[in-house]
């Protein structure tokens, strides 16, 4: 039966190259002779005579489709003098142009001709092949997972479930908790709107480069938005609000319908702390990422705490999971080490499912976490290799300076390859960089650096740099130490300064690039603009803000890490699903801030907003186990006589 099943799948792939050869063929030869129209309608004047138009073009398959074909301009057909035609440099969707007559936004000021050239196929069949290799490497790992749970299944008896009686659910209690709960996502968009933006990360997404300097995922993820949605630039604040309200509401719901208790509104007051809700109004990377990860733990979360009953609404609510993680994985590029930790509950749950030997139930569980794992990993290294557009930035600056700050101190020139270097630079430079800059590694390999005279080693590909990087840290162990120990302090130690008064959240785009990217949006989504009103109640919110040192979230990681890890080794009998979710996100949370200090190029507080949010998390797990406990305790005073227990 699997061997058909990888027969169907090769043979389906094969068609699909097929015809995909067959269609760019049959499309690239079409398109030699022709000649095809655009429409100009003028969408901004962005600088003395010089205005941006959109394209709307006559056909919708010869026309610049991204990744598929690109278009050659020709001639414009118009009544006005417009002179120094040309594509815009972010989008061949639009034209930039000077014309000495004045233009009015949305005028149509006649066409232009165009030739479409269609991209050639060895473009395309590379990224067809990633992802045949990645569809067959699935199939390998779903081929022996399906055998597993096919094995338990039917091996192992399923464990009964009991019905505790409990109080009455209160549909009105819970429609006001997500009345509540949406009315305050509704406050925060329209306080903050459209989310601020002034940040060269952030551009690189909203104008769709793909380029994976910048998660390239991302931009994908905007362009299908704006296909079905039209062009805005609220689409990133959505990205922080939406999780983190969805998991908010997830949360408060699965408490309440656990316990059966008002108190469980109570957990809403995350909403209070300010390293959450005011890093929400700023559209980065670095901030969505923790409410992806705390909507995916609150669903996880409700999922053990709310058992569902429905085949249909389980699956329904673990696809829903996947999702969140799959796009956390893809936000940020070092996201799996925060999402892994997932699978020690998600496999643990399924497997408390039934009567499984203590040995066997470790085989089963080291198994799918195995999978997992490999399931990870294919994700965020294939998938950007599968999606990104040009260069890549490799993150050589990061490996340099740890290798500078392990061998200076030592006056250790062999850690560097002579031929690494500029013709004009050498080992002195090295020592002197990392002396003005210990806490920086850009100015050692970056291309954005200002001062080029500074960098050492020319940008790209540097031969034989891990393996050097290696031999440095186990040549010099306690140097290198030291080095991570000064990001410790730097970063662990550290509050949040991503947090913005009134004033410097309605910042505007002074960059001349800024500036010409947000002129192609609406002109009310081009920065924040805050009524005389709105900025009364934003002050008095910023004013009253609960910040905490990041010191707190690593603590309380680390805390119930032990806590948890303690209980489950010498406790078994009270070990369940509750307080296995807190070891797994404490996990996730403390070996988050060690591979954050570990590998990062700067100081910046940004990159540990991951952290509180998966404190929290497990917080709330680990309070709702040791309530869970009690309550069971009441009614069955030792573990032999509850099996819920065990």
């Amino acid at each position: 039966m699997y061997k058909k099943t990888l027969i169907f799948f090769i043979a389906l792939w094969l068609l699909l190259v097929l015809t995909t050869i067959i269609g760019f063929v049959v499309l690239d030869s079409m398109s030699r002779n022709r000649i095809d129209t655009a429409q100009i309608i003028v969408k901004n004047k962005i600088a003395p005579d010089t205005y941006i138009a959109k394209l709307y073009f006559d056909s919708h398959i010869f026309r610049n489709q991204s990744n598929v074909s690109t278009i050659t301009l020709i001639q414009a057909h118009t009544s006005y003098q417009i002179t120094d035609i040309r594509l815009h440099k972010d989008s061949a969707n639009y034209l930039e142009f000077q014309s000495k007559q004045a233009l009015s936004n949305e005028q149509n000021i006649g066409k232009i001709s165009f030739s479409t050239n269609f991209i050639f196929l060895w473009d395309i069949l590379p990224r067809l092949m990633i992802v045949f290799i990645f569809g067959v490497g699935i199939w390998w790992l779903c081929v022996p997972l399906k055998k597993i749970l096919a094995n338990i299944d039917t091996t192992y008896p399923k464990i009964p479930t009991t019905h505790t009686p409990q109080k009455p659910i209160s549909y009105v209690l819970l429609f006001s908790i997500c009345t509540l709960i949406l009315v305050l996502f509704v406050f925060q968009f329209s306080l903050g709107f459209p989310g601020y933006h002034v940040l060269g990360d952030t551009y690189t997404s909203i104008t769709l480069f793909k380029n994976n300097g910048h998660p390239v995922f991302i931009a994908y993820v905007l362009q299908l938005l704006y296909a079905l949605f039209g062009k805005h630039l609220y689409f990133l604040f959505l990205a922080n609000l939406i999780p983190f309200y969805v998991g908010l509401a997830f949360l408060v719901c699965g408490l309440y319908l656990h316990f059966r208790s008002i108190w469980a509104i109570l957990s809403i007051s995350i909403i209070f702390v300010g390293n959450i809700y005011f890093q929400n109004f700023i559209q980065y990377h670095s901030f969505t990422l923790p409410m992806l990860l705390f909507c995916g733990y609150c669903m996880l979360l409700f999922s053990i705490l709310v058992p569902i009953s429905s085949r249909f609404w389980r699956c329904c609510m673990y696809i829903g999971i996947a999702v969140v993680f799959f796009f956390a994985l893809l936000w940020r590029h070092n996201a799996i080490v925060s999402v892994f930790p997932a699978s020690f509950i998600i496999i643990y749950t399924y497997l408390s499912r039934y009567q499984l030997p203590k040995r066997d139930f470790v085989r089963f569980f080291t198994r799918g976490v195995f999978i997992f794992g490999i399931l990870s990993v294919c994700i965020v290294s294939l998938f950007p290799r599968l999606l990104s557009r040009g260069d890549s930035f490799p993150a050589n600056h990061i490996f340099l300076h740890q290798m500078a700050g392990t061998c200076v101190p030592s006056d250790d020139w062999s850690c560097f390859k002579q031929e690494w270097y500029y013709p004009h630079k050498g080992w002195e430079d090295i020592k002197a960089l990392y002396e003005k800059y210990p806490l920086n590694a850009d100015p050692f390999n970056v291309f954005w650096w200002p001062n080029h005279d500074e960098l050492p080693i020319p940008h790209g590909k540097i031969d034989g740099l891990y393996t050097n990087w290696i031999r440095s840290i186990l040549k010099h162990p306690l140097d290198f130490a030291k080095h991570q120990w000064r990001f410790v302090e730097s970063m662990w130690f550290a509050t949040p300064d991503w947090i913005f008064s009134s004033a410097q959240l309605q910042n505007k785009p002074t960059d001349p690039w800024h500036k010409e990217v947000v002129s192609l949006f609406p002109e009310n989504e081009r920065s924040v603009t805050l009524t005389p009103q709105q900025e009364k109640i934003y002050n008095f919110l910023y004013n009253h803000r609960i910040v905490l040192n990041h010191f707190y979230g690593v603590v309380l990681s680390a805390c119930i890490l032990l806590l948890s890890l303690a209980l489950v080794l010498y406790k078994p009998h009270l070990c369940n699903s509750l307080l296995v979710f807190s070891l797994s996100v404490s996990f996730a949370g403390f070996i988050s801030a060690i591979v954050i200090v570990l590998f990062t190029p700067v100081p910046e507080t940004r990159y540990m907003s991951v952290i509180l949010p998966l404190s929290l998390i497990a917080t709330i797990g680990l309070i709702a186990f040791a309530l869970k406990v009690l309550r069971l305790h009441s009614s069955f005073p030792t573990p032999e006589e509850n099996p819920a227990l065990s």
